[in-house]
């Protein structure tokens, strides 16, 4: 990074050129995140394109227009790196810098200073560096809100990455503009949401935006809804706090050392940083699930005969709503089916637990259909269950709960998932060739034949067991 700052203030020096280093390559830098530095943004008085092809001459990268009335280029580096030119505009970098929307966000280092960074060359008109030192997010002008809604949510996401506070009249003026973030492109939206779900402790951040802030709601509406129903004999809250707990709990699980056995342990910390989609991990749709995993419960609510409220279907109704947010806020078709596999699913291991029912069978239907997702939907439940739990009576021991999931993840992880995908121990095309068959359409049926009797430790988890399972159970098609 700094090779590559000297490089273009020397290319600025060497054509007259009036430039800045501005934005959170500063910020960061103060704050002591300099490895954390993914792109840098300069402004130019100049032509930024004229001057972002000179560095082409220089730097090994790709020019890409990002936006040509705003005159916005882009230069992605061979490494990676990513430089943004714009134009400077009001006349001055003190001008160019008020619209932006946050002080911390809002400095410029001229290009013809020394480098490294030296304080003392800082431009900060809006008191960036003294926000950094009081670690508060504050704005710079109330209508930077309305110009670009996608700032609403961006303050709040900076709080989270920065474990920054938020000044009250920044707080204030959000609120006020909260209404506006239904008018934001759902992508812009998520991308910001799930920089949030990267941090840990999002509850809290998920909290802050509900209760401070009152922009959650604009994200997802059913919100309002579930504020007023959840409480029954298992619910002592409303679904929409019971929810932002599970979350809590959630992350006090999956981030906790020694909660687990270490090998369920080791297991979920590799299961759940998995990449889903882009940059978006396992654990953070995990987050999401455990906040949407009651959000049916408005549509299903039902009183019965006796008076008592119940919510029969509402993970199906819940389901379905995840569906429809995914489609709004444009995330991938995997984190769709994951989200609604989530909320679907989420009682079934309540439902094995309140039948006392962890024979091999019910375990092996319940992982064919859990699958991949099986750890997550055991996080899930255990986060449910100990939220409903510890707010009825905050004394309960809920270690009986924790030995049943333990238990359920012990089996799925040391029987079920070595087999999970039976084709890479016997292939469909071996299965054919040991019992003669010319045509593939009952190979389905006898690789999950012989990944059951694994399951049950009817035959050893290796291809020569399969083989000799085959010519025992299917003799008359076997060579």
């Amino acid at each position: 990074m700094d090779q590559v700052i000297k490089t273009v203030a020397q290319r600025a020096k060497d054509r007259g050129e009036t430039g800045y280093l501005v934005g959170g390559t500063i910020r960061d830098i103060l704050l002591n995140r300099d490895l954390l530095i993914q792109d840098l943004d300069f402004v130019t008085r100049e032509d930024p394109k004229d001057f972002a092809e000179s560095l082409l001459e220089i730097l090994e990268g790709k020019l890409i227009p990002m936006d040509k009335e705003k005159r916005l280029y882009r230069i992605r580096l061979k490494e990676g790196l990513i430089l943004d030119f714009t134009q400077l505009e009001g006349g001055s970098i003190e001008k160019d810098l008020e619209k932006r929307d946050l002080t911390i966000s809002a400095m410029a280092y001229p290009l013809d200073a020394p480098w490294p960074l030296e304080e003392k060359y800082i431009i900060d008109p809006f008191g960036g560096r003294e926000d950094i030192e009081k670690r508060r997010v504050r704005h710079i002008r109330e209508e930077a809100f309305k110009e670009d809604p996608l700032r609403l949510i961006r303050a709040p996401r900076f709080m989270a990455q920065l474990r920054f506070n938020m000044g009250e009249e920044t707080i204030q003026v959000i609120r006020k503009h909260a209404h506006l973030l239904k008018n934001v492109a759902g992508e812009r939206i998520t991308h910001e949401l799930f920089l949030i779900l990267r941090e840990d402790k999002t509850y809290h951040f998920l909290t802050f935006m509900d209760k401070k802030l009152n922009i959650l709601n604009k994200i997802f509406p059913e919100i309002e809804d579930m504020r007023d129903i959840g409480e029954c004999k298992y619910h002592v809250v409303d679904s929409w706090t019971h929810s932002v707990y599970t979350v809590k709990v959630a992350e006090s699980v999956i981030y906790a050392q020694g909660y687990f056995e270490d090998h369920i342990r080791e297991a979920y910390e590799e299961h759940a940083k998995e990449l889903i989609a882009g940059t978006h991990r396992r654990i953070d749709l995990i987050k999401l699930g455990a906040l949407f995993h009651d959000i049916g419960k408005p549509s299903a609510k039902k009183v019965d005969a006796t008076g008592r409220t119940r919510f029969r279907g509402h993970e199906i109704t819940g389901a379905e709503l995840v569906k429809e947010y995914a489609d709004r806020l444009k995330w991938s078709n995997k984190e769709s089916a994951l989200l609604y596999k989530y909320v679907a699913q989420h009682m079934t291991p309540l439902v094995l637990y309140k039948k006392n029912d962890v024979s091999g069978k019910a375990l092996y239907q319940f992982f064919s259909e859990a699958g991949k997702e099986t750890l997550d939907l055991l996080l899930i439940a255990l986060a449910d269950i100990i939220s409903t739990r510890k707010l009825l009576d905050p004394h309960e021991e809920m270690g009986i709960f924790k030995v049943h999931v333990e238990y359920i993840a012990n089996n799925y992880i040391t029987r079920y998932k070595p087999i999970e995908d039976i084709t890479k121990i016997i292939s469909g095309r071996e299965v054919m060739e040991a019992v003669n068959l010319t045509e593939s359409t009952f190979v389905g049926e006898v690789l999950e034949d012989i990944k059951k009797a694994m399951f049950y430790g009817h035959i050893p988890t290796h291809k020569e067991g399969a083989l000799k399972y085959l010519k025992k159970n299917y003799p008359a098609k076997a060579q």
